[in-house]
């Protein structure tokens, strides 16, 4: 049956979704040792940034995460995530994963609803990629800690390791605190990280949490298609990027950057007459041009 209930809505601040692109490969964290690195880093960034985790999982071609934090915090945290997957991919021998990089998104979300739809969002995630047991069974995702009693077992503690093994298992040398505890994998287990406290008082419920378990199927390729949505438009600007330096070369020999703003006009109209469908404003950051002065030109 469709949850078709209409819940009240109230503003939040601070609130994103951030995950990362995987509709470009087959598989990224392929290991269980990927995913244990995905996850322990996803922890201590968001502890080193001041970010509450209110829901993450790792799959086998991306991530997603629900969190607050304010919005400089979150922008240095996924450059720092970025810097240290691509990192970890280029010291494995697998750089080819990462051709074009890693691509992050981080989504700001508006109110509590919102909110509660995104980390039902990431919590079933395994479950809708095809993952044949429950959503809270899946092991790198948050496990039984919502309205659950938390069956996770921990085998060691921070505090009883040394400061190179910590580093070693954990691939930091940043400070973290030494009641977190990790599994017979070394990974960090969910509820040192996941903030719990707000999501419980999020749904309020269980009753409230489960009536959000049953999303709808077009609800949810609405949120797959949101999520997908980001990074084709950024896969378009990057491909722009590239035809316009290509066209600036062929025509002036001088990169884009180096070029009048009547060279610049002469170059968009090259793209505008290929592709009609474009917007302006993409048109402008392609030319690097202001986008006011190309909605004069290109109207």
């Amino acid at each position: 049956m469709e949850n078709s209930v209409q819940w009240e809505r109230h503003p939040v601040r601070d609130c994103f979704h951030v995950y990362s692109d995987g509709t470009r490969l087959s598989v990224l964290f392929e290991t269980i040792q990927d995913k244990v690195y995905a996850r322990n880093l996803i922890a201590v960034l968001a502890f080193q940034y001041h970010i509450r985790v209110y829901c993450d999982v790792v799959m086998d071609t991306h991530f997603h995460l629900v969190g607050h934090g304010k919005p400089e915090d979150i922008a240095r945290f996924v450059a720092q995530l970025k810097r240290l997957l691509i990192r970890y991919f280029n010291q494995s021998g697998r750089s080819c994963l990462l051709k074009e990089g890693i691509w992050i998104q981080a989504d700001p979300l508006a109110d509590d609803v919102e909110v509660m739809d995104k980390i039902i969002y990431v919590f079933r995630n395994p479950m809708d990629a095809g993952y044949p047991f429950l959503p809270e069974d899946y092991p790198w995702g948050v496990g039984r800690l919502f309205f659950h009693a938390d069956s996770a077992v921990a085998v060691r503690c921070v505090a009883e390791m040394t400061i190179d093994e910590r580093r070693a298992l954990l691939r930091t040398r940043a400070s973290i605190p030494e009641e977190w505890e990790v599994d017979t994998n070394g990974m960090l287990l969910p509820r040192c990280y996941i903030d719990v406290d707000t999501v419980l008082r999020l749904f309020g419920s269980p009753r409230r949490f489960i009536a959000f378990l049953f999303v709808r199927k077009k609800d949810l390729t609405k949120q797959d298609e949101q999520c997908a949505r980001a990074f084709l438009e950024k896969r378009g600007d990057a491909e722009l990027h590239a035809e316009a330096e290509a066209q600036s070369q062929r025509l002036f020999g001088r990169r884009i950057t180096k070029l009048t703003q009547a060279e610049r006009i002469q170059i968009a109209s090259i793209l505008w007459q290929e592709r009609r469908t474009l917007s302006r404003k993409q048109l402008a950051r392609a030319v690097r041009m202001p986008p006011a002065l190309v909605e004069v030109v290109f109207h």
